[in-house]
């Protein structure tokens, strides 16, 4: 519409122009048929009336003779109405061109009209003047006033820029409409029926959409979305399959843990299924500790591991019923370095912990255990946990060297070492639990 706008504006103006130029002409031919009218009547001086009445009626400001060098010759200069010749308009009679001036501020047009001698015609100026056909004679320097004109152009303009406007404004609203219509609309559709027809695993009917490019775009999305659901079967298909292989993974990593741990099991009848019952319970009881699930199955796989290093305590130390004398001890205390070698040479996550567990379970919380002497929380969480859970089976089973205690006294114990032994939090986290503890206890006993 802009272009149209510029277009037409341009056009305007030219035939505005074109309109003016010949109506100027016009004016000028008629002069100069006046004037040669009065010049074979013989009333020259009577030609001031003539130009005065042309210039009344056709609202010209002024009207200018300009004598060419041979008329000037022939009749000699002469100053009624007429324009002394300048280099500058002898340069425009030697073009022989009518030479046109707009003064659009000052609203007014200013025409120079060669006269060209011509036998031709009713108009024989050779019969009056010594010249050749085609000679410049001349000239008629017209001065018009066209605010007349320019209003009722500007009129105009104003009523083309409404009528060009109003085209715009319904062009615009049908092109809403037509993208209302034909486009939003029906892509809207499509990305309903696109999430209906894959939720549903259904297709969309491309025989409702009237362009053949909506009815591509909808085989497009049903090739998508039948592809989409395949991939998603298959890809359901290997998440169940992954699934099922992590399982079998966890599984037989944690029944090879348990298997490892037993080892030391095999060797005193009194101790079997500890390392079972101290898996779970400290798996319990980490989770009520506030330890993430990734720490909680951490601590279920690794702590049945934390007496691996007994494998390395001879049989008569192990299973001696007898209270064991200092160097014995010594001796026993040193699987829990031992239990640190043989599992510290891993970067695995879970052999990590297990290396702790094994080297710090029997460290105590005021810092009088072994093999570090650590305080507190120096002492790892798994650590911490393992070495009460540990205690309290142990004093809830028989072992060579002892009887098994009952649960109110194991609980007592629990309470006078809290802040010593054991994490009071943990001590606190046992009791609370003590039932469905030794309930497991019992279970795997």
């Amino acid at each position: 519409m802009l272009i149209i706008a510029a277009v037409i504006g341009l056009s305007y103006r030219s035939f505005f122009e074109f309109v003016i130029e010949k109506k100027i002409i016009s004016v000028s031919e008629i002069v100069k048929a006046g004037l040669t009218s009065h010049m074979k009547a013989g009333i020259m001086d009577k030609r001031s009336y003539f130009l005065n009445e042309i210039s009344s009626v056709y609202d010209i400001k002024s009207i200018k003779i300009i004598r060419g060098d041979s008329v000037n010759k022939q009749y000699g200069e002469s100053t009624l109405y007429e324009k002394k010749l300048t280099p500058s308009l002898r340069e425009i009679l030697e073009k022989k061109e009518v030479f046109v001036l707009y003064d659009d501020m000052e609203s007014s047009i200013e025409a120079v009209v060669p006269y060209i001698a011509s036998s031709d015609g009713t108009l024989n100026c050779l019969e009056c003047h010594n010249a050749k056909d085609g000679e410049v004679l001349g000239a008629v320097d017209i001065t018009m006033d066209i605010g007349s004109y320019q209003v009722s152009a500007l009129k105009n303009s104003y009523i083309i820029g409404a009528v060009l406007l109003f085209l715009a404004l319904v062009i615009i609203l049908n092109m809403f409409r037509v993208i209302e219509r034909y486009i939003r609309e029906p892509l809207s559709h499509i990305i309903e029926d696109g999430e209906l027809a894959y939720k549903s695993h259904k297709v969309i009917d491309s025989s409702k959409y009237e362009s053949r490019e909506f009815e591509d775009v909808v085989k497009n999305v049903n090739k998508f979305n039948f592809n989409i659901l395949e991939k998603e079967e298959e890809l359901l298909v290997k998440n169940i399959q992954l699934q099922n292989l992590n399982d079998e993974i966890e599984s037989t990593l944690k029944e090879t843990m348990l298997a490892v741990g037993r080892i030391e099991e095999i060797r005193s009848k009194e101790t079997r299924l500890h390392t079972k019952r101290v898996s779970i319970i400290s798996t319990l009881v980490a989770r009520e500790y506030g330890l993430s699930e990734e720490e909680v199955n951490l601590i279920e796989l690794a702590s049945p591991l934390h007496d691996i290093g007994k494998v390395g305590i001879s049989d008569a130390i192990l299973n001696k019923p007898e209270k064991l004398t200092d160097e014995e001890y010594n001796i026993m205390k040193s699987h829990s370095i031992l239990g640190l070698e043989i599992l510290n040479h891993s970067e695995r996550k879970l052999l990590q912990t297990a290396a702790i567990i094994a080297y710090e379970h029997h460290e105590k919380y005021d810092g009088t255990g072994y093999p570090q002497g650590l305080v507190g929380e120096e002492i790892s969480i798994y650590a911490r946990i393992v070495a009460i859970v540990d205690v309290f089976d142990a004093l809830l089973s028989k072992r060579a060297y002892k009887e098994k205690w009952a649960l109110e006294d194991v609980i007592e114990q629990l309470k006078e070492e809290s802040g010593k032994h054991f994490d009071p939090k943990l001590v606190d986290i046992i009791i609370t639990n003590k039932d469905e503890y030794k309930k497991i206890l019992r279970e795997l006993s």
